[in-house]
């Protein structure tokens, strides 16, 4: 009699503690799992076992009640998920908004808010795309510059936000400065991104640059190749004037630069000769033009030419030795001051 009452004491303990393994096992959650709602596909797998894989990061997990405990090699969050048929919605953690994941069979989706049935509609996922996108998320750095791509749609350009959506080449980014569009290209493991004034290649890392320009510069949208800050004391515009005269024949030419405060500028240059002797020979004129974004640093300028790419030159503020006008010194040239301004 008494071997059988303890029998019956560790059946129903053991029933106990296999009931309360049971409710905390979250085996309802456990799949594939995967979110579309950004452009791209982000996938969330829970396995068996508590282990896992989140935005192309190994992960564990464990569930308790309504919450969904993720942990990885930067990750630790909990987040509050609800189940609905075939969609899984994860809110809290480190998500501003909640995030619904379909039910993912196949390499094919159940589109989100639909029912778990066999009739319902799927969405191919194209494997081209994905492999861009794999490649883009993470961490790039090039000289002056960190940007940072998440699963999520966002991103950081040197501690700044912004949002993003990929589409083949085609990057669109959106910060407050507004919507910018660039052509990306992956070349070995080099992202190299052009467009709106940017011509940058990037490299994989993370090198903890910081720029101090005002954050409506700092986004993907105005990526610079330098480091430092833009320099409000010399937006403006600076030319460069040269002539020479013979008795035979004479040359000019000039150079002027517009230097924006909002981190960009332009370039125009115009040459003439005529006449001959002393190593002109006969008239030509010459035209050209440039653009582009620049950050100062120290005695060196950063520039990112739409011509040129990634050019890095010395610079000096100096004043013009007879009359005192302001100039900037690129490169051993002297601009200076197009307009009346005050000296050094």
């Amino acid at each position: 009699m008494k071997t059988i009452l303890l029998i019956l004491i560790s059946l129903a303990t053991f029933g106990q503690i296999g009931a309360k393994v049971n409710s905390s096992s979250g085996s309802g959650i456990q799949g594939e799992w995967v979110n579309t709602q950004f452009g791209y596909e982000m996938k969330l797998s829970l396995k068996a076992g508590g282990k896992g894989v989140f935005d192309e990061e190994n992960i564990s997990y464990t569930v308790s009640g309504n919450k969904l405990i993720i942990r990885g090699q930067d990750t630790n969050e909990s987040y509050t998920y609800k189940l609905s048929g075939n969609n899984l919605t994860l809110s809290g953690g480190d998500l501003d908004d909640a995030i619904t994941f379909a039910k993912s069979s196949k390499g094919s989706i159940t589109k989100v808010g639909e029912a778990s049935t066999e009739t319902a509609k799927t969405v191919s996922v194209p494997k081209t795309e994905n492999s861009k996108l794999e490649k883009l998320l993470g961490q790039w750095t090039t000289e002056g510059a960190d940007l940072e791509f998440k699963a999520n749609g966002k991103g950081m350009y040197n501690g700044s936000p912004f949002t993003y959506t990929l589409n083949g080449n085609t990057l669109t980014s959106r910060d407050q400065t507004g919507e910018h569009q660039f052509f990306v290209m992956f070349v070995g493991k080099a992202l190299t991104v052009m467009g709106e004034g940017t011509n940058a290649t990037f490299v994989r890392g993370h090198a903890g640059y910081k720029n101090t320009a005002s954050a409506g510069n700092n986004s993907a949208g105005n990526a610079n190749s330098g480091g430092g800050s833009i320099d409000q004391s010399i937006a403006g515009k600076w030319c460069y004037v040269s002539s020479l005269t013979n008795p035979n024949a004479s040359s000019s030419s000039s150079r002027c630069i517009n230097i924006n405060a909002n981190g960009t500028y332009t370039y125009q240059a115009e040459s003439s000769i005529s006449g001959y002797g002393g190593g002109y020979y006969g008239g030509s004129s010459s035209q050209s033009a440039d653009s582009g974004t620049w950050r100062l640093a120290g005695n060196r300028i950063y520039v990112n030419s739409r011509n040129e790419g990634q050019k890095v030159y010395s610079f000096e503020k100096r004043n013009h030795p007879k009359n005192g006008d302001p100039m900037i010194i690129i490169d051993g040239d002297a601009y200076v001051t197009y307009y009346q301004r005050r000296p050094w």
